[in-house]
């Protein structure tokens, strides 16, 4: 396993551990809340709290500030800007006409390598073990391309389709939160491809059709829904179509399969694989919100029947 592998998946299993913190924990569930489920209320603080509460209560108050949600599109031009560019860097390092940027990756993760082994005492032969995950050029480049795709699409899609109320919200916490995922994306698709960039032959893996094909279906199942919802007026309850027919929130389980696929394209290196855990149990506890939003709203009948996110699953 390459160090910047390893950080992309200590970063998304550690943001992946809040959430289902947060959605166990009674009094911090108003921290999944965003949007149209957001609800301003902070927890009531009590005189009776130890030092250890009230110091995590005053670091939840830091965060607990909102800005509109239409700052959504800043996710995709990030994304689309560090995925433009990764691609555009493994192909020039691939084809020779350029080595720096990937030899300097290279160098920077052999040095953090070393830190990481003198810090943890790690034996050499799991080190060994850190560089069997190595993805060839080709899956790279196009897990990179695909997700440079799905970001322009989505920042289409806030600029033409989505209409994004004036007065929604989302917290502080999620705006740093949805910036630190699309670094960690962006890097999980050629972290452990430097070596075999530079490489004059590419190693022999084929990349799955079917996972491109899977791809595109949930790219168009997502645009379909986020249009469908486009079209309602401000929280009203889901549409009466196909789509929303069996899942409450389609576009969620769209997004978990997008990176399914992108997962699939890599070989499933442990970097992807957190990639789509993230993802799922993100959109899970949102798809939940959403459930509890519109029972609350409009009753329990408007999404009878209906999954979360994955049919016969949650």
């Amino acid at each position: 396993m390459h160090v910047l592998s390893f950080f992309v998946q200590l970063i998304l299993y550690a943001l992946t551990s809040s959430v289902l913190v947060s959605r166990f924990v009674p009094d911090l569930g108003y921290l999944l809340q965003y949007g149209k489920t957001l609800e301003l209320s902070t927890p009531v603080s009590t005189s009776n709290k130890s030092l250890a509460e009230s110091v995590f209560n005053a670091i939840l108050k830091l965060l607990n500030f909102t800005v509109p949600k239409r700052w959504f599109s800043h996710f995709y031009v990030l994304g689309l800007s560090l995925s433009a560019s990764a691609s555009a860097m493994l192909y020039l390092c691939h084809t020779g006409a350029a080595s720096f940027p990937v030899r300097c990756l290279i160098h920077m993760d052999d040095f953090l390598t070393k830190m990481l082994t003198w810090l943890l005492g790690t034996h050499p032969a799991l080190i060994l073990s850190w560089r069997e995950v190595n993805v060839s050029y080709t899956q790279a480049q196009t897990a990179t391309t695909i997700i440079a795709l799905q970001c322009f699409r989505r920042l289409f899609e806030c600029a033409f389709v989505e209409k994004m109320s004036e007065t929604a919200r989302m917290r502080g916490g999620h705006y740093i939160v949805g910036h630190l995922f699309y670094v960690a994306a962006t890097t999980s698709t050629w972290s452990d491809a430097l070596e075999t960039t530079l490489a004059i032959e590419d190693k022999d893996e084929i990349v799955p059709k079917i996972a491109i094909i899977i791809y595109l279906l949930a790219a168009f199942a997502q645009y379909a829904a986020h249009g469908q919802l486009s079209k309602l007026k401000k929280y009203s309850p889901p549409p009466p179509t196909m789509l929303f027919k069996y899942l409450v929130c389609p576009h969620y389980s769209a997004e978990v399969v997008i990176y399914w696929a992108i997962a699939w394209i890599s070989g499933f290196t442990p970097a992807t694989i957190s990639v789509v855990v993230w993802t799922a149990v993100n959109l899970a506890a949102s798809a939940e919100q959403s459930r509890k939003f519109y029972i609350k709203k409009f009753g329990a009948h408007t999404v009878e029947g209906k999954w979360n996110l994955i049919p016969f699953v949650f």
